[in-house]
């Protein structure tokens, strides 16, 4: 069965994207306070690692939700700066061998091997592929060997969908914020200590930040006004062309492509 292409801004720029991925056969894999804390550390790591910056999330007992956004405008990530992140990612003592053999490699005359070394780094930065692939293998790992479990946690690919900036960016964030609330969980969004939301991080919800409709994700999805949804659409390339993707509208909070969904409505 054909797969629905990923929608990723090609070059250069600045782009937001909501990601989710559920657990295998959306088993409740997540349902302990020890597991969701390990999943929120591995996020953080994996996205300082990635390059990318976190504006929303949550993790519930079988799935979670990402808003990022990815900035590809800087130049080549800097060794000082890649060690750095390794650190992060894998902690001291493994960012240290890492400096080590660099610099032996360096006294060798192998400094090519080093640049090389440095690329395989810099090629996992500044992609919501890598970083969703970094993010969820420390999980599955740390998974698998805390719970004795065996096989992946996880249930194929991710979805992501590709954000407009501006009040569009804000509805997913507000989506992403406000789930384990839709779902009866909690009462307020802030008494849930695995969601957070960069504008909101208190115990209080500013008025008018509780939508009726909120947008679903999907795979191979954009969302936004109607301009930005069909020039995107159309600058993807002709995988998307010869589907005649059109935008569609989201109720009345904005356009996306091919059958957007829209969540429960929210008291």
């Amino acid at each position: 069965m054909a797969r629905t292409a990923r929608v990723k801004r090609r070059g250069n720029g600045i782009t937001d994207y909501h990601l989710m991925s559920r657990t295998n056969n959306r088993q409740f894999l997540f349902d302990a306070p020890v597991i969701k804390d390990k999943i929120i550390d591995s996020l953080r790591r994996a996205a300082e690692f990635s390059g990318v910056c976190p504006r929303s999330y949550t993790t519930l007992d079988n799935h979670f939700h990402i808003v990022v956004t990815v900035d590809r405008t800087q130049g080549p990530v800097p060794e000082a700066e890649i060690i750095r992140r390794v650190s992060v990612l894998h902690g001291e003592e493994v960012a240290g061998c890492l400096e080590a053999r660099w610099l032996r490699l360096r006294a060798q005359g192998l400094d090519k091997q080093v640049e090389a070394e440095m690329n395989n780094y810099r090629r996992r930065m500044n992609d919501i592929s890598e970083f969703i692939k970094t993010f969820k293998e420390l999980v599955n790992i740390w998974f698998k060997r805390s719970r004795e479990y065996c096989g992946s946690i996880w249930s194929g690919r991710f979805t992501s969908t590709l954000i407009e900036n501006g009040r569009y960016l804000e509805a997913c964030k507000r989506y992403v914020y406000f789930n384990a609330l839709r779902a009866g969980i909690v009462k307020r969004a802030a008494d849930y200590r695995w969601c957070w939301c960069e504008d909101f991080n208190t115990g209080s919800v500013p008025e008018g930040w509780m939508l009726r409709r909120v947008p679903q994700i999907s795979a191979g999805k954009v969302f936004g006004s109607f301009e930005f949804v069909s020039a995107t659409a159309m600058d993807l390339g002709d995988r998307f062309r010869a589907r005649s993707v059109t935008a569609h509208p989201v109720g009345d909070i904005g356009y996306s492509t091919h059958g957007w969904k829209l969540a429960k409505e929210v008291a």
